[in-house]
């Protein structure tokens, strides 16, 4: 499963992905002052991407950003990432995934992102990276 966030292209086996719900008003309320979002009996921790990867701010209400995708990294507790736009399911042939080597994944951004793929398209290239669940799970308490 491919989605946009700030300026790069990030990717979840979709084995990993539990669902992929509508954005609100009220989750984004909630983002904002808890980091945790409560979908049903489910409470779900954010996983701030946005942050991370953009200007360093929450998301603000915008009408690109309406999709929060659930995961649940390494048999732990539920995890949410807002995304700008509906998520795109792309296959990705395994040889296609390069690993990044953990001496370059000392960076804020790098120490998220396992492998790397580049998609040749007719006018450009476009570069899709792996989320690395193992560093989420380790984010947890």
């Amino acid at each position: 499963m491919v989605f946009k966030i700030a300026d790069y292209s990030l990717c979840l086996p979709i084995r990993d992905v539990l669902k992929v719900v509508s954005f609100t008003t009220e989750i984004s309320r909630e983002m904002k002052t808890m980091g945790l979002v409560q979908l049903g009996k489910h409470s779900i921790k954010v996983w701030d991407l946005h942050q991370q990867l953009g200007d360093g701010s929450l998301p603000h209400l915008s009408p690109n950003q309406r999709f929060l995708v659930i995961i649940r990294p390494r048999d732990s507790e539920l995890w949410g990432i807002f995304v700008d736009d509906l998520p795109n399911l792309v296959e990705l042939p395994q040889d296609m995934m390069r690993p990044i080597p953990k001496s370059y994944r000392q960076s804020s951004v790098l120490e998220m992102i396992s492998h790397a793929a580049v998609i040749p398209n007719e006018a450009s290239t476009q570069k899709i990276f792996l989320l690395d669940l193992q560093q989420v799970g380790a984010l947890t308490p």
